[in-house]
């Protein structure tokens, strides 16, 4: 930056170099408290390269002013955001707002680093000595990155799942836009009440703003997060809701299925026999083939567990409507210590997204499905596993959703880690040769 009032000192203008090293600073707050995208040297290149190109530009122009420092400082957002891109795993959005974040940190460190050593050299007249410059400044930015860090590292495992839209990316360009402008404003125009042609206070401006865009970027980081928190919470509780009162519906339905089929099967017996009695064997042939085309209807999964047993019926209706092959080998009473609506929504969450998966691979003949529950040294181990088509992404071991709007989508898998880690329990996917294998392991209860 360069500005040139006719009586400020030379310490009126903060080298380059000392803008460079905080935002490359404060990109790697950031990058810590994110998902990583890349390991090893990759990694380091990926840091290195584009927190070199930063230092490398503002050394080169410094001094620099007009359009030309703006066409610089776009130039360093590009970077520190293409830093995030390089190094984290989270979608160009998030990089963009991390950018901006980093940005806004690098700012203020720089500007609070310069104005305490601007102060101290008035004080004690060090007359713009170099060793105290370095040593005020290396102290300033090395504080502010470690408590940026430790700032974030509190918010790292929110950070690595909160999606961002261009709303949200918005409101934070607003406030970097404004703060930035607002604290540079002196460099600009002069004798206006927001703007001073004296070095202590243009500082104080400078510093003041900075700080006040940080904060307020972090303060709106943590509504973005209860906001989005309070939000899933709600989503979940509905859908857990909603899938339980699915289940009574089918429970109610597939009771009231059963004593229908039952009826008609008496009813086809008696009319069988009457036929056989009159000698007429084709008649009862035709009574044979509609007894097993209706037999389908009937509840045949007694696995020890209600509710385990109305769920898999209704799976597996779906399942025969779709031409998929669902097996099951289940010990529902390993399911005793859980609640019915827990066990409803694990279960149909589980087996929706396996037909969901099953029913897109084109030879029927793959579509398969099977599912196992059994206890295995005091703990329910639970297994989905079903072919699939095309490739899948994994974050913490769990599946993304495949659909486009992902903050609309991938409730089933938050709804099946919430029920697992409420009773103690984990959950972990893999897909590998052309099967995806869904696996949640529960303590059982020692009362159990």
């Amino acid at each position: 930056m360069t500005v040139d009032f006719g009586h400020v000192n030379s310490l009126g203008n903060t080298p380059g170099i000392w803008y460079a090293l905080s935002y490359f600073m404060a990109t790697l707050v950031f990058l810590s408290s994110n998902r990583k995208k890349t390991k090893g040297i990759n990694r380091f290149f990926g840091i290195a390269l584009p927190g070199g190109a930063i230092i490398a530009l503002m050394a080169l122009t410094n001094g620099i002013s007009g359009f030309g420092f703006f066409a610089v400082m776009v130039s360093i957002i590009f970077l520190i955001m293409l830093s995030f891109y390089i190094n984290t795993d989270g979608g160009k959005e998030k990089d963009i707002y991390y950018g901006l974040r980093a940005f806004m940190l690098g700012e203020f460190m720089a500007s609070l680093g310069w104005q305490i050593y601007y102060y101290f050299d008035l004080q004690f007249g060090w007359k713009n000595d170099k060793i105290h410059q370095v040593v005020v400044m290396l102290c300033v930015i090395a504080l502010i990155s470690v408590l940026g860090f430790f700032m974030e590292k509190k918010h790292s495992a929110e950070n690595r799942d909160m999606e961002f839209d261009t709303q949200r990316i918005l409101g934070a360009a607003v406030i970097v836009g404004l703060l930035y402008f607002f604290s540079n404003l002196s460099y600009v125009v002069s004798g206006t009440p927001f703007t001073t042609i004296y070095s202590a206070e243009f500082f104080m401006i400078r510093t003041s703003s900075d700080l006040m865009g940080v904060m307020l970027l972090y303060f709106y980081h943590e509504l973005l997060q209860q906001t989005a928190a309070k939000i899933e919470e709600q989503t979940l509780r509905n859908m857990l809701e909603m899938q339980y009162t699915q289940y009574q519906v089918s429970e109610e339905s597939m009771a009231l299925v059963n004593q229908k089929y039952h009826d008609l099967k008496h009813q086809i017996a008696m009319l069988r026999a009457s036929i056989l009695e009159g000698g007429n064997q084709e008649n009862t042939e035709y009574l044979d083939m509609m007894l097993d085309e209706i037999r389908q209807y009937e509840a045949q999964y007694k696995t020890g567990n209600r509710v385990l047993d109305t769920m898999l019926s209704t799976e597996a209706m779906k399942c025969q409507a779709k031409d998929i092959e669902l097996t099951c080998v289940c010990d529902g009473e390993a399911l005793s210590f859980m609640k019915p609506m827990d066990i409803s929504a694990l279960f149909g969450n589980a087996l929706d997204n396996a037909i969901e998966s099953a029913e897109q691979i084109e030879d029927k003949g793959e579509r398969l499905i099977h599912l196992s529950v059994d206890r295995q040294r005091g703990f329910l181990r639970i297994n989905v596993e079903n072919r699939f088509a095309g490739n899948r992404q994994f974050r913490h071991h769990l599946p993304l959703t495949t659909k486009s709007d992902k903050n609309l989508h991938g409730y089933g898998v938050k709804s099946m880690k919430q029920i697992a880690e409420k009773y103690g329990g984990s959950i972990r996917a893999e897909a590998k040769d052309g099967w995806f294998n869904l696996s949640i392991l529960i303590p059982i209860p020692v009362h159990e």
